[in-house]
């Protein structure tokens, strides 16, 4: 029997790697801004703090603390918001980010949340729900109502590409046919299962 070094699993010697880790012995840098522990890269997943700065491509004669969660340019101060927890460029400073998850939609529907979270993850896209829905109340309660879909912050882009490629010109977003439900592709006139026209 072996003993991983990374994770101290116990596996049979004829594996080329451990079972559980994978023999993974990256080093683990701890972010001094957002507190997270990460192994690789140059910058903290979770908040885009830089290990060492680097010029920023706005303002070259500035240094960057930091790159985009986003989509990973560099920003300096000048270029980012200080009081937001991750760093986001100027393209990116309205998307809401939390703990490495950014919003890329909401809904009021729960059941419209669910069916565009099961089509992100169709896509190859982790997507999670996030409500504050109280099931107590039968009523409307405005912002409390609203459901999320969140994704990791490096699929935002791609996800926002997808559910684009979705939406129609009052931006509703669909992925089925209202006529029977079926699933169909972006660009679609008419639906391959019922006939039905597709808005």
């Amino acid at each position: 029997m072996l003993r991983c070094p990374t994770c101290e699993t116990e596996y049979e010697g004829s594996s080329p790697a451990c079972p559980e880790c994978g023999g993974n012995d990256e080093e683990v840098f701890h972010c001094q801004r957002c507190a997270e522990d990460y192994a690789g890269g140059r910058a903290c997943p979770a908040c885009g703090a830089l290990r060492e700065p680097s010029p920023c491509p706005v303002h070259p004669e500035r240094m960057a603390a930091g790159r985009c969660v986003v989509c990973g340019t560099a920003v300096c101060d000048a270029c980012t918001d200080s009081s937001q927890r991750a760093f986001l460029c100027e393209q990116h400073r309205s998307v809401r980010v939390t703990e490495g998850w950014a919003e890329v939609y909401t809904t009021t529907s729960e059941f419209e949340a669910h069916l565009l979270r099961d089509n992100l993850r169709a896509e190859g896209i982790d997507a999670q729900t996030f409500s504050q829905r109280d099931r107590v109340f039968s009523v409307d309660l405005g912002e409390l109502s609203i459901v999320r879909i969140l994704v990791p912050v490096w699929c935002y882009v791609e996800a926002s590409e997808v559910i684009r490629e979705h939406m129609d010109i009052g931006g509703e977003v669909a992925f089925a046919c209202p006529a029977c439900g079926e699933a169909f592709d972006p660009g679609t006139d008419q639906c391959q299962s019922c006939g039905g026209v597709l808005a």
